[in-house]
């Protein structure tokens, strides 16, 4: 699919991923990596969505919160998010892989990137029989993109969300 809008209309997004392994000596991440979680989260900003994401939140690692605040807030903004994708990463983002479980637990539709070739934990390959998961499975950021809209039409037409109205569930 091409790097055209979903049809489905999203208030609330969380973006998630590594973060404190990707920060570097200076203190901050790669622009690359930034690049990265900026074009996914102004995709959803063009949806007219409010994005959550931790790192944009804490200037890509120059304002990192205390645990007790960040683990709060990303539960919390998980929780009223209506969509939730990520990169669970290669090597894997312990902080992300709880982020999954609690976006799984709580029965938000998903979308995981993955990179092809790359080892992923099983328990992320196999969510999808237990969650309502879409894998993107990209080797750079454009296919991912370009994959991006025809996932999330996939997930939350599995929720039920119609794409003609925000995050109205059929009845």
């Amino acid at each position: 699919m091409s790097d055209s809008l979903t049809t489905v209309q999203l208030r609330e997004v969380f973006v998630g991923g590594p973060f404190l392994n990707l920060v570097g000596n200076d203190g901050q991440m790669s622009q690359l990596d930034q690049e990265r979680f900026t074009r996914i989260i102004e995709y959803f900003e063009g949806l007219g969505a409010l994005v959550h994401n931790a790192h944009r939140r804490e200037a890509w690692g120059k304002e990192f919160m205390g645990p007790e605040e960040c683990t709060r807030m990303d539960h919390d903004e998980i929780a009223t998010s209506e969509l939730f994708v990520a990169y669970p990463g290669v090597p894997v983002s312990p902080g992300t892989h709880v982020e999954i479980g609690w976006a799984s637990a709580m029965g938000k539709p998903m979308v995981l990137f993955l990179e092809r070739g790359k080892r992923h934990t099983f328990l992320v390959t196999g969510l999808h029989t237990v969650a309502n998961v879409e894998y993107v499975e990209f080797d750079d950021l454009d296919e991912l993109m370009a994959a991006l809209p025809a996932a999330v039409e996939t997930v939350m037409t599995r929720a039920g969300v119609r794409g003609d109205s925000p995050a109205v569930r059929d009845e």
